[in-house]
């Protein structure tokens, strides 16, 4: 898939430009400050709704903006122009393709974005919500009807809760919770089949990876630890908590070196390099089931990673990915410069200069 064109209304700082892209690799360059990450954090919001550099929905809009809204146009063999518009006050969102108004997973469906940020390491480091989002992001990729299970499940669980409330503080008889119990448990269970298998998967392929670019950590673990439990055994508790005590929603991925966690034994700059190799390795299962490639961006490649493994990961990406890139180190761009591709200089939010190279 290829992403021809971005504009942007009232989206950070990001001027309400047209932007073209190159359909191989863009790099943008730029003093700091300028706008170069709000680019690509653009692109990542177009492609998902979401941001991968916060979760604070206000942070997006340009100062006092009621609204924002970005729109862009993607090739996946016929080319389709896609928007999305963000409310401030409600957080509303209308999203469209080829202007009619779509359903959030049909949206999502229509492009795949990964991005790596070598300032965001919360897929190591962070809350077990962020790796439940990562995983959850990866599934999604290759299988779109995850969005659907994770849905069907969030509203059981909800219903659930209340009904557990309920209970415990004496409203409803705890027998209501039977049928409850038994749809809760067949989505959860789709949930974590999807999360488990998708897991394996990604284990093998990012242990390949490490393994040929010969790396010097090894022995990084990823360990799913779904959070199952009886719930007749467990009644009891959950009346008392008022709320389900298990389930998708306290699941663990845990990633361990020699049975530590990573976050704790692995510098910074091998923790950056982890994920980096996380990232390519989301990239092959995608091209491997999807028979395409998705859209790449590379956010403040910075000198804690290995540029010799750098550069060897890019040469080796599926053919037709199409790249976007910043980086404040020379030596990191020109890893980048060694197909055909554009630059892009960054000024004040907004595009001031743009030159293909072959």
């Amino acid at each position: 898939m290829i992403l021809s064109r971005l504009t942007t209304e009232s989206f950070r700082n990001l001027a309400p430009d047209e932007t073209q892209f190159h359909d191989r690799t863009n790099i943008l360059v730029g003093r700091n400050g300028q706008g170069k990450t709000n680019f690509l954090e653009a692109i990542y919001f177009f492609a998902t709704t979401k941001s991968f550099r916060t979760g604070r929905v206000p942070s997006l809009f340009r100062f006092d903006a009621p609204s924002l809204f970005v729109s862009g146009a993607v090739t996946r063999g016929v080319e389709r122009t896609l928007s999305v518009g963000l409310e401030s006050e409600s957080s509303k969102r209308v999203l469209m393709i080829n202007g009619e108004r779509v359903t959030l997973s049909r949206y999502l469906n229509a492009t795949t974005v990964f991005a790596y940020s070598a300032a965001r390491l919360e897929i190591l480091r962070g809350a077990p919500e962020e790796r439940r989002r990562f995983l959850d992001r990866g599934v999604a990729s290759i299988n779109p009807a995850h969005l659907d299970q994770l849905n069907r499940y969030a509203r059981v669980l909800k219903q659930r809760n209340a009904l557990l409330h309920s209970v415990g503080i004496g409203e409803s008889p705890a027998s209501m919770l039977d049928p409850w119990d038994e749809e809760f448990v067949v989505a959860a269970e789709l949930v974590t089949v999807a999360r488990n298998a998708y897991c394996e998967q990604l284990a093998s392929a990012f242990e390949q990876i490490v393994e040929r670019h010969d790396y010097h950590v090894r022995g990084v673990k990823m360990i799913y630890r779904p959070a199952v439990a009886d719930l007749r055994a467990t009644r009891r508790d959950e009346i008392r908590a008022r709320m389900s005590l298990s389930g998708p929603q306290r699941d663990h991925l845990d990633f361990e070196i020699h049975g530590r966690p990573a976050a704790e034994v692995l510098s910074g700059g091998e923790l950056k390099m982890i994920v980096l190799f996380l990232k390519f390795a989301k990239i092959e299962l995608f091209r491997a089931r999807m028979d395409e490639t998705p859209i790449f961006l590379l956010d403040d490649v910075d000198a804690e990673l290995d540029l010799e493994i750098l550069q060897s990961l890019l040469a080796n990406l599926p053919v037709r990915t199409q790249v976007f890139a910043t980086s404040a180190k020379e030596s990191f761009l020109q890893a980048l410069e060694a197909g055909p591709h554009r630059r892009l200089t960054v000024e004040n939010g907004r595009v001031t200069a743009s030159r293909d190279f072959a």
